[in-house]
Order: C-alpha cells, then sequence, then structure tokens
C-alpha cells in the first residue's frame, strides 16, 4: 500500500489529481492481480461505477470477474450503497482512501476481509474519472472449490 500511495503522491506534484495516462500497472507487477480500475460513468445526471478491469486474484476471490460490470450488477444492499458513497465522495475530494472492508461472497458461504487502497486518477487532470483500487487480502472464510485449473470460494 505504502509504496503505491508514494507512487500516485509523486504522480500527482502539484496538481488536483494525477493524470491516469502518468500511472502504469506494469510498475507493479507483483500487484497486478490485485489492482483494479474503477471508471466513472455519467449519463442522465447519475454517476455509475464501472470496473474497466481487475485482477486475476480479485476474480478469483470473488468467485466472478467484475470487469465490464457495473457496482449494481455485482453488489445489492448497504454493501452497494456504501461502495457508491464512497466513490462518490472520492470524486468530490479527489484524495487517497484507505480502509479494510468484509465482502460476502456466496449468499454467504464465504467472507472477504481485506484492505483496500483506492487512488483518484483523472483523464484531464482536473476532474476524477477514474480509480485505481489495490486490495490486499487479510483473511478469507469459507471453504475453497476447485473448477479445473481455477479455486474460487463462495460458489459450488
Amino acid at each position: 500500500h505504502r509504496e503505491m500511495l508514494a507512487y500516485w503522491r509523486d504522480r500527482k506534484g502539484d496538481s488536483a489529481v494525477p493524470l491516469r495516462s502518468r500511472f502504469d500497472p506494469l510498475d507493479f507487477p507483483a500487484l497486478l492481480p490485485r489492482i483494479a480500475v474503477i471508471e466513472v460513468i455519467e449519463a442522465d445526471e447519475k454517476v455509475r461505477f464501472r470496473y474497466r478491469l481487475a485482477g486475476t486474484e480479485i476474480a478469483a476471490r470473488a468467485g466472478r470477474d467484475p470487469t465490464g460490470k457495473f457496482f449494481e450488477d455485482l453488489y445489492e444492499g448497504s454493501y452497494l450503497q456504501s461502495a457508491d458513497s464512497t466513490y462518490a465522495d472520492l470524486i468530490k475530494s479527489a484524495l487517497p482512501h484507505y480502509s479494510q472492508r468484509v465482502f460476502p461472497i456466496g449468499n454467504g458461504v464465504s467472507n472477504l476481509r481485506y484492505d483496500r487502497l483506492i487512488l483518484p486518477f483523472s483523464s484531464d487532470g482536473t476532474k476524477v474519472d477514474q480509480f485505481v483500487l489495490l486490495i490486499v487480502v487479510i483473511e478469507q472464510t469459507g471453504t475453497p472449490v476447485q473448477k479445473g485449473s481455477f479455486r474460487t470460494y463462495g460458489t459450488t
């Protein structure tokens, strides 16, 4: 987390928010499986969030690949409200966010406890329109299921 946060601060410099074009995920090859890029989609005065891409560990641990999906396609209830609210607040603040979360998987069959770092970025240097998310898993409960070469949690 610290290395990526320092990298973000270096790319930001004196600007309000760093340019997304100045972030190269390949600068963190060991973290690629745990990184996601989330886009801000604005339409009809509504803000939505979509996974532009997600690392392989994120997909494997969640039991699904969120790439190309909106938050409301993946989450529900208070978890969705919390995610939407957090990212909407980060659009306004343009500040990094660190927290620990618990994500229920497979209708409560498994829980994923993880640290997350969310870093805001901009395509034009002024308005936040993308985020880079890094997760570091602390604990995962439940029994893994082997499906071919994939090991997933919370699915049967």
